[in-house]
């Protein structure tokens, strides 16, 4: 009777309906809201590569940043550190301080955080309506159960935002951690060209973004990886672009402790 009943369960566990997206929306809202102070408690090496290419399309520099990323009421900052290993100058130095200092003022405001988190909010209803979600499954990954969609663009969606074309123009497949609505892992392309500014530049089809978040021991969520690439035309000028953004080396800081987070694999 026990191996029966948990044959049946595991069955009926497999079987369960998948999450609408909607009710996700709402898991990575509350999520993001309960993550927000816990952020603070961390620092990261950040590691951001681009490029210059010839008329080609050939690599003809290759330029990377050294930063130090903290986090400000859920709102990530990029202190720079080094440019293509060579520290900043004094004076450099002093500019990036001055930035960061105004950064961080900024994003202290309750005012300014509550603002983010409509924002967010309002992007995450946007990305529901213009997108379409087919295909969902279950995978496992670390132990949690991760929901996957295909994504396609609405063709019933009517944008009438630049922002809002940009993403019924996407398509790509997306992985949410099923419990929490958090995202672990999005690739994303551009299926045609966007438009911007009434047609005076146009970001080419072929756009390709890829996102990877991890899960920290104590259930934070930080960003592991960030890659891009594609084309854009601005006027008569059309330029080719890649980043590169690796997270290295997180830091988790508490009043009495200082504890070193492994570096995600």
């Amino acid at each position: 009777m026990t191996v029966l009943f948990l044959l049946l369960f595991f069955k009926l566990g497999f079987d369960a309906p998948l999450p609408d997206p909607q009710v996700l929306r709402q898991r990575a809202i509350a999520s993001a809201e309960r993550q927000a102070k816990e952020l603070e408690n961390y620092s990261c090496a950040v590691r951001e590569e681009s490029y210059d290419y010839n008329s080609d399309g050939s690599v003809k520099k290759k330029h990377w940043t050294l930063k130090d990323r903290f986090f400000i009421n859920g709102r990530s900052i990029g202190h720079v550190l080094e440019r293509d290993g060579k520290p900043l100058n004094e004076g450099e130095a002093k500019r990036e301080q001055e930035r960061v200092d105004k950064l961080v003022k900024k994003y202290s405001s309750e005012k300014h955080a509550d603002k983010d988190e409509q924002e967010m909010e309002h992007q995450l209803d946007v990305f529901l309506k213009a997108q379409r979600f087919s295909n969902g499954h279950r995978e496992q990954r670390d132990g949690r159960s991760i929901v996957v969609y295909d994504l396609s663009g609405d063709p019933n969606f009517k944008p009438k935002k630049v922002e809002e074309r940009a993403i019924q123009a996407l398509s790509g497949r997306i992985w949410v951690d099923e419990e929490l609505g958090m995202l672990q892992e999005m690739k994303l392309q551009t299926d045609r060209d966007i438009k911007i500014a009434g047609g005076i530049a146009n970001l080419h089809k072929g756009f390709q973004l890829h996102v990877v978040q991890q899960r920290q021991p104590d259930g934070v969520w930080l960003e592991k990886l960030a890659e891009g690439s594609g084309d854009a035309r601005a006027l008569f000028m059309r330029q080719r672009f890649r980043f590169h953004e690796e997270t290295d080396k997180c830091h988790l800081f508490s009043v009495d402790t200082k504890q070193k987070i492994q570096a995600p694999k």
